[in-house]
């Protein structure tokens, strides 16, 4: 069988660049990990950190021991675009939108009811929430942005949770999913992380979390 001239050049080509955004991306991903661990560490209150790289580029978790008054620590995951892949970014982008970081936070006090607020595209794939069949769920809004889902025992929380969301996240439509859950007695939170917002809005949410649920939060273990 002959093979063109051009098609063994198109390879070559095809090859070159693959490696050379293989390396780029390499890097592109090592920085943002560096840059996510430094804010999360300066900007957290921490007592102890354990870190998980994941596959080396692809992200990583860690658990964080808090010094805070209202929580006691938070598992954290990161997990980026495949940047160094030429090929699977093109494919990656548009089913993961992003970047996306998972967060539970372990609060000292106790969860009182199931509340979730989630993006429309994300309800669609259907988030692992247990409790789905005895929640009441409508559509909701948080402040122009009307493309959200949310799962409730007591319309309350909602209110409460939303508001949480608004004094603490600089652009909502980041906020793919956030849940406070009875069972696990944690809060969960999916967002688009920001390089430069999301370690301030982490800090934040402990903060405006207990503020809000102040009947909650002024019983802890």
């Amino acid at each position: 069988m002959q093979v063109s001239t051009n098609l063994v050049l198109i390879l070559l080509l095809l090859g070159g660049i693959a490696s050379l955004q293989f390396f780029k991306g390499r890097k592109l991903n090592a920085s943002i990990m560096i840059h996510y661990i430094r804010k999360f560490e300066e900007t957290l209150k921490l007592k102890d950190k354990i870190y998980t790289y994941l596959g080396g580029s692809i992200g990583f978790k860690a658990k964080y021991d808090l010094n805070d008054k209202n929580f006691k620590d938070i598992d954290l995951v990161l997990t980026l675009l495949p940047r160094q892949s030429l090929f699977w970014l093109p494919f990656s982008y548009p089913i993961k939108r992003g970047d996306r970081l998972y967060v539970k936070f372990y609060p000292k006090f106790h969860i009182r009811r199931d509340v979730h607020i989630v993006q429309n595209f994300y309800y669609l794939f259907g988030p692992d929430i247990k409790e789905r069949d005895v929640l009441k769920k409508e559509k909701a809004s948080i402040g122009k942005y009307n493309n959200f889902y949310t799962l409730y025992e007591n319309k309350e929380d909602f209110d409460r949770i939303k508001r949480v969301v608004e004094m603490t996240f600089t652009d909502p439509r980041r906020v793919r999913h956030i849940a406070l859950n009875k069972e696990t007695n944690s809060v969960f939170l999916l967002i688009k992380p920001d390089l430069q917002e999301t370690p301030k809005e982490l800090s934040k949410l402990l903060n405006n979390l207990p503020k809000v649920f102040e009947d909650w939060a002024y019983f802890k273990d």
